[in-house]
């Protein structure tokens, strides 16, 4: 369970995302898009859960991405390449139903934008035409904006400020889409608060809605 790489994703002075690529080879073989794993960084610290946002078989690695907001993560930030997890448990949940749907739009904000990435390249290889909406506070916080480009048929970016992108939130746009076009599944991950609000607009539309729990488990 050793850190053989760790950066910062944000660095600012209000808020840090970090970067983690852990050792654990039985993890990388089996952990599928959606699912999680349960750490401890400490033998003080609590666990705490993170979305596996990428799994290599070939190098025996899991990617993790977290903003540091508690102790735990704290802590977490504080360890370096070569460190190692006290405890690394996963991979855990259910893991996405990846299928051809057809058009699909996957909605992410904040730190949950790196939780719906491995789902866009899981059901972007499985054929579906996928569109992408990803938001933040400000465009320094905003993540993962090319990868995500890369994995997807069409992407909109909002921001709260205006600073970068559209001005306003993932789910102003979310609802001129569903109201412009027909789709079979929106897959959300974010603050507890959004995804609520996404819930809200798709039960409008009737669209089958999929949203992350990890953190309220």
């Amino acid at each position: 369970m050793k850190i053989v790489e760790q950066a910062a994703v944000v660095d600012t002075p209000e808020t840090r995302v970090i970067k983690i690529r852990v050792a654990s080879p039985l993890i990388a073989g089996s952990a599928r898009p959606g699912q999680f794993v349960v750490l401890m960084a400490t033998a003080e610290g609590e666990r705490i859960p993170l979305t596996v946002v990428d799994a290599d078989p070939g190098s025996g690695t899991i990617t993790l991405i977290f903003q540091e907001l508690g102790f735990t993560t704290r802590a977490l930030g504080t360890l370096k390449t070569g460190d190692s997890l006290y405890s690394l448990v996963g991979p855990l949940g259910h893991a996405t139903e990846i299928k051809d749907y057809g058009k699909v739009i996957l909605v992410g904000g904040g730190v949950g934008i790196a939780e719906i990435y491995p789902v866009a390249r899981a059901l972007k290889k499985a054929g579906n035409h996928v569109v992408t909406v990803i938001g933040a506070r400000t465009k320094s916080l905003l993540i993962l904006e090319e990868e995500l480009k890369s994995q997807s048929n069409e992407i909109f970016v909002t921001t709260d400020d205006g600073s970068y992108g559209r001005k306003g939130f993932t789910t102003d746009v979310l609802k001129e889409l569903l109201g412009a076009g027909t789709y079979a599944l929106v897959y959300a991950v974010g603050p507890l608060p959004m995804m609520m609000r996404v819930g809200q607009v798709t039960k409008q539309f009737g669209v089958k809605t999929v949203v992350s729990l990890n953190a309220v488990m």
